[in-house]
């Protein structure tokens, strides 16, 4: 699915967020004025709920954009061991 033009433009500036990026003055007030961003000493950072639109706009394009911190937490559902499924295919190999 699509994303509309605004849900673009927000996406856009939490990524940006995201990897550091330099991003559009006008795109990071929306994001700082809606709760996604907060200011730091050192620059952004995204919030919870940030994180969260993140992860739903990704989710509605089509996209998996994760930081390493969220793919250490998925479960392999077959086994319920907790470690990432990841290994579980590397060790099963």
């Amino acid at each position: 699915m699509a994303l509309s033009k605004k849900q673009n433009k927000r996406l856009g500036a939490i990524l940006s967020v995201m990897f550091k990026e330099e991003t559009p003055s006008g795109a990071i007030d929306e994001v700082l004025g809606l709760g996604f961003v907060e200011e730091t000493e050192t620059g952004y950072k995204i919030t919870t709920k940030g994180l969260d639109e993140k992860n739903r706009l990704c989710t509605l394009a089509g996209l998996n954009i994760k930081y390493a911190s969220e793919r250490k937490s998925s479960v392999n559902l077959e086994d319920q061991t907790g470690k990432p499924a990841s290994q579980e295919i590397l060790k099963d190999s």
